[in-house]
């Protein structure tokens, strides 16, 4: 029987209504019971994990302002089901997809390839490698699955050599915006362009 919240009503005699109220037990206890470590044991109260159906709506409900919320929901880039914070920021609440990433939607990316991450703050970070000549403009992956930056705050980058030797190459980086970067390749030791393998970070949102 499933649970209900009439029992006990003030006239119920206990002797008549003990079915009901043993019913009603059982269903709180079949409710507590879900993801939750057993009564009478040393971690009753606890969770033994968290389990979250997947919201049809981003957010699910409109939330109290300034309160912060799990929820599940399927991400419209991944196409996967992801933890999604609901995060107040200076001035509003946005929902950060924070399980969202490259492992999203390629289970074991290979060594010195490509790729982004999303933060539970909702700070967005995306690598890989490139190559410059001269002055290049290197811009940053964007498809149906990887998000693109509102904003960069930072772009790191570092010489790249998959040999032992001295590849006397050099990249700086001139500026960038959220859709990629200028940099400079060229020779350490002379001046003027030369061919440059590197590695980048960006971190924006």
């Amino acid at each position: 029987m499933a649970y209900n919240s009439m029992i006990p009503m003030a006239g119920d005699v206990i002797s008549q209504s003990q079915g009901d109220l043993l019913n009603n037990m059982e269903a709180i206890n079949t409710l507590v019971m879900v993801n939750h470590a057993p009564f009478n044991t040393a971690n009753q109260g606890k969770h033994i994990y968290v389990e979250m159906p997947v919201q049809v709506a981003s957010p699910p409900i409109v939330f109290d302002a300034g309160e912060v919320a799990l929820y599940s929901f399927l991400n419209p880039i991944t196409s996967q089901n992801e933890m999604y914070v609901n995060k107040t920021n200076e001035v509003t609440a946005t929902q950060i997809p924070a399980t969202a990433s490259i492992l999203s939607t390629d289970s074991a990316p290979l060594n010195n390839t490509s790729g982004w991450s999303y933060l539970p703050s909702g700070i967005l970070m995306k690598w890989g490698n490139a190559n410059a000549n001269g002055a290049t403009f290197v811009a940053f992956p964007v498809a149906a699955d990887i998000p693109v930056f509102a904003q960069v705050m930072s772009v790191q980058v570092t010489n790249y050599n998959t040999g032992a030797g001295d590849t006397n190459t050099y990249v700086s980086l001139s500026t960038f915006t959220n859709l990629g970067m200028n940099v400079y390749g060229s020779s350490r030791s002379a001046v003027g362009a030369a061919a440059t393998s590197f590695q980048y970070l960006a971190i924006g949102y």
